[in-house]
């Protein structure tokens, strides 16, 4: 797909005025600035020299959504192939991943500044079909003592301590 199909393909379709250039430019310049061999002022400087006008900024900004919409696709990409492999997988295994490579992702992504993303991960839970259902405690009888919280359902001491190291990272 080459970088005009991209952007055209793009959720969020933006008018640019580099693409008023004649296709061959602006093969030219995406070429010359993915090789590193223009800079923006050289390609502005280059669509001069053709005959046209068009500042740094207005190729900064096609090229900037550009570089966006690529990342955009690779994550996509590499999104369907992580969910068609976890997908061999039991459930409960599944999840757990998808569920850490998305804290990692979004982790990742929040402190670089590439990424803004939300995941909604009530809905991914709700999304994926139920080993069993939850084991339902009976009611203490007359003269019995209700569990106290550490014997009931939910997480152990240790499991908690667990996930606080693994996943949080707290020591």
């Amino acid at each position: 797909m080459n970088h005009r199909e991209l952007l055209l393909s793009a959720s969020k379709k933006a008018r640019f005025a580099f693409l008023s250039l004649p296709e061959g430019l602006q093969d030219e310049i995406i070429a010359g600035l993915d090789g590193q061999t223009l800079t923006l002022q050289s390609a502005s400087a280059l669509v001069k020299e053709r005959g046209h006008s068009l500042s740094h900024e207005g190729i900064a900004g096609y090229y900037r959504a550009l570089r966006t919409e690529r990342r955009l696709l690779g994550v996509r990409e590499e999104m369907s192939r992580i969910i068609a492999e976890y997908a061999k997988k039991p459930h409960k295994e599944a999840l757990e991943s998808l569920v850490n490579l998305a804290i990692a992702t979004a982790a990742t992504g929040l402190v670089d500044g590439s990424t803004k993303m939300k995941i909604d991960l009530a809905a991914l839970v709700k999304a994926l079909p139920q080993d069993q259902p939850a084991p339902v405690q009976p009611e203490p009888q007359a003269g019995e003592q209700k569990q106290s919280p550490e014997s009931g359902p939910g997480l152990s001491e240790q499991a908690a301590e667990e996930i606080r190291k693994k996943v949080l990272g707290i020591r």
